[in-house]
């Protein structure tokens, strides 16, 4: 399934899919706003099936909760959640359009890059492990934007075609870009996430 988005001046398309044979993913993201800033968070519960399913929509619905916090205490937050579920990986990050930067954090493989118009592209650190209730420490790191950038969030059921990155760095919009990114795609045996997003406002 494939969603338009419209927050604030950022446009995010996302698209959403369950394991071939699958009645449902154990994937979930998470798109919203508020004051001045733009929330996005990809998660992956762990295998697939009902109970990863379980445990990336309970990660979601505390992101949802609590919002307005800092991506490292939704981090926590999210972990906690998890305690004696099955557990899940997860990036989360927020555009704050006051300070005009990113902030971002990890854990686990859920891919992250940026494509900024002016230069070359950037790939956030990835943090190893998962979320699963035992105590975690979480950094968030913070990546100045500027207008025109654009970035994709995806859980591991998608795999790139190198030339999808020439692409990204100069898409006229997000349903092209997924519309592209969605045309290459071969392997449907895993639960696939993306959220493709460009950044409208800056300096």
């Amino acid at each position: 399934m494939i969603k338009h988005h419209q927050l604030n001046d950022i446009e995010i398309t996302s698209y959403y899919t369950a394991k071939q044979g699958n009645w449902c993913s154990g994937d979930a993201f998470y798109v919203s706003s508020g004051d001045e800033y733009v929330i996005c968070a990809v998660v992956d519960g762990l295998g697939s099936g009902e109970e990863a399913m379980e445990a990336s929509s309970a990660v979601i619905k505390v992101i949802e909760a609590h919002k307005d916090e800092s991506v490292e205490v939704l981090m926590d937050k999210s972990n906690k959640e998890l305690w004696q579920k099955r557990g899940a990986v997860m990036t989360i990050m927020k555009i704050d359009q006051r300070t005009q930067e990113i902030i971002y954090s990890n854990v686990g493989n859920i891919g992250c890059i940026f494509y900024p118009p002016s230069g070359k592209l950037v790939r956030p650190i990835p943090s190893r492990g998962y979320l699963s209730g035992k105590r975690q420490k979480f950094k968030a790191q913070r990546i100045s934007f500027e207008k025109g950038m654009t970035f994709i969030l995806y859980s591991d059921g998608l795999t790139f075609d190198p030339v999808f990155h020439q692409f990204m760095a100069k898409t006229p919009s997000t349903k092209k870009a997924m519309e592209q990114v969605i045309g290459g795609m071969a392997d449907t045996s895993d639960d696939t996430t993306i959220l493709i997003g460009k950044v409208s406002l800056g300096v």
